[in-house]
């Protein structure tokens, strides 16, 4: 059995970090007595794990043997997709000042981002969401995983494991089609997965960019548009400072926390936002939470 302990920055919240999990990562996340079951790719290697809270610490365990190398990585891996380095304590100084946003961060103190594992699954799910409510997105997202990845047994659990590019490399557009994808949606992420498996897209090569880099980069491409170039900002790289203003989700709320008439505009809301650098990507997502849970 590997039992690893890892102590976050303080302050963290495991309860409310996770809460996203549990409403919508359901196609590769198992939740069981408070812990959280998902399968990660160490080294290229399928691996379960059990990722759980105790005793102020995120505890991470598998009952695969696991080498030095292959520990090291995973315990980096969960500190990297849990946040857990990550010091929010500046950005609660610098957002006291903003009302009436001030109370609604208070009240979620401890909330970190969740990180896919990959550049690569963070990208696939993203354009999958496109124009999509959450619920028909994270369908899709495993009906995909379903057709073209794999599973991995687990105790008594039968884990999904999300696929690698070269995986759904091979599928054809009609086999999405099939799943309810549309036909232009199902080209994006197989066109897309192809050019990552033949090294024509390199998304690890995107982390030593500036953010207005990579979005250069990705809106490029043909099915991705800013708003996910964005979304692997926040979601697969966890860049502090970005602000999806033409999220509908981020406009909703920002009428609802300033009790506005109307829904602000895109320019409205990145005006706003000028105040909330060099934290804009957390104002966001306390924002989304907001919406959803407030």
């Amino acid at each position: 059995m590997v039992d690893i302990g890892l102590k976050p920055v303080e302050p963290y919240s495991f309860v409310a970090t996770t809460r996203r999990l549990v409403r919508s990562e359901k196609a590769l996340y198992r939740v069981r007595d408070g812990q959280f079951l998902r399968v990660l790719r160490i080294q290229g290697r399928p691996i379960p794990v059990e990722i759980g809270w105790e005793s102020g610490q995120v505890r991470v365990q598998t009952t695969v043997e696991l080498g030095t190398r292959e520990r090291e990585i995973l315990a980096r891996l969960i500190r990297r997709m849990f946040s857990l380095d990550v010091d929010l304590g500046p950005f609660y100084e610098h957002m006291k000042k903003e009302s009436p946003l001030a109370p609604i961060i208070e009240e979620r103190k401890g909330l970190h981002f969740v990180l896919d594992p990959s550049l690569y699954e963070c990208l696939i799910k993203t354009v999958i969401s496109q124009q999509l409510n959450l619920s028909f997105a994270g369908r899709l997202v495993y009906r995909l995983v379903e057709l073209a990845g794999e599973t991995i047994r687990y105790g008594d659990e039968e884990l999904p494991v999300f696929p690698t590019p070269e995986q759904v490399a091979r599928l054809d557009y009609e086999d999405l089609q099939k799943l309810q994808f549309n036909r232009r949606k199902a080209e994006y992420v197989i066109d897309l997965s192809r050019q990552v498996a033949d090294g024509e897209l390199d998304l690890e090569g995107l982390q030593s960019l500036s953010d207005r880099q990579v979005v250069e980069k990705l809106v490029a491409l043909r099915g991705v548009g800013r708003w996910t170039a964005e979304c692997l900002l926040l979601f697969g790289m966890g860049r502090p400072d970005l602000l999806p203003a033409a999220d509908i989700g981020v406009r909703n709320a920002v009428k609802k926390a300033f009790e506005l008439d109307g829904q602000p505009t895109e320019a409205e809301v990145r005006e706003w936002g000028e105040g909330w650098t060099p934290w804009r990507s957390y104002v966001t997502f306390y924002l989304w939470d907001y919406l959803t849970e407030g």
